[in-house]
């Protein structure tokens, strides 16, 4: 080749550098060791089948729950309950948990309101998870329910004893003689008086905030604001997302091999 070929700019321009990688010679390798992708592709997606033969198909329910509260104060903190729960429910062993089926797999407390719970179960079909999860969801209300009526049956009872305290605070102060000179102490008389009206302003205030209390507003138990409810879909495994990932990932991994078959027939 003279100078002037050397030269010449379409020279430069279809000629290649020994150490560029053409695309195209990348591609023909490939698609000259087809059956090597093939292979590749068909054994990824034959083991995804595989797997997702023997991988249990899981369902989800959820429900929601609102705590309780008496006195304008909820009965449990939302996070400290909702990690009794999942204490409770799921088995100390990780690996024992994450095969059990029917099992609680989440409680979730709500950013906006703390006293709102959700609970999420996994069961094998939608109804064992709708099931596993209304056994939980009533066993929590019931005992949630004893709890809240012993509470408000103890503020019940205070709030008769300062009504009790009240009257005969009251019958005290109509015992007690209107004219001072029938006191030996006219003047003992009008203190214990005052103390008396102060004793009963005292009794009226707590009286008022005990009532307040136990309002409707302020006090109610623990209720089921969402049943456990089941999707028919499955939660896991993602039977389309493994399929296509398979497929990639055969593909992939064919044309490294083809390219890896190529490179070692070149320098055995």
């Amino acid at each position: 080749m003279s100078a002037e070929d050397k030269t010449n700019p379409a020279y430069a321009y279809h000629s290649v550098p020994d150490d560029e990688i053409s695309l195209r010679e990348l591609w023909e390798i490939i698609v000259k060791r087809k059956w090597v992708v093939f292979v590749s592709t068909v054994a990824c997606l034959g083991l995804a089948v595989v797997y997702l033969l023997l991988t249990p198909t899981v369902y989800e329910s959820n429900a929601v729950i609102q705590i309780g509260q008496v006195a304008g104060q909820p009965l449990d903190s939302g996070t400290q309950l909702a990690s009794r729960l999942m204490n409770q429910y799921t088995p100390v062993n990780t690996v024992q948990a994450k095969k059990q089926l029917p099992r609680l797999h989440s409680v979730t407390p709500d950013k906006a309101e703390v006293s709102i719970l959700t609970l999420e179960a996994y069961g094998k079909s939608p109804q064992d998870a709708q099931q596993y999860l209304t056994q939980i969801t009533q066993k929590f209300l019931k005992h949630n329910q004893q709890r809240y009526q012993q509470i408000v049956a103890t503020r019940q009872a205070q709030l008769k004893q300062l009504q009790t305290q009240y009257q005969e605070l009251r019958k005290t102060l109509s015992s007690t003689p209107d004219v001072p000179a029938a006191h030996p102490d006219p003047l003992v008389l009008y203190m214990e008086q005052t103390q008396h009206n102060d004793a009963l302003i005292q009794l009226q205030s707590a009286m008022a905030k005990a009532e307040n209390a136990l309002a409707a507003n302020n006090t109610r138990p623990s209720l089921q604001t969402l049943s456990p409810r089941y999707d028919p879909n499955p939660v896991a495994p993602k039977k389309g997302l493994i399929l296509v990932l398979a497929i990639l990932g055969g593909l992939i991994l064919g044309g490294f091999l083809a390219l890896l078959q190529n490179a070692l027939r070149k320098n055995p």
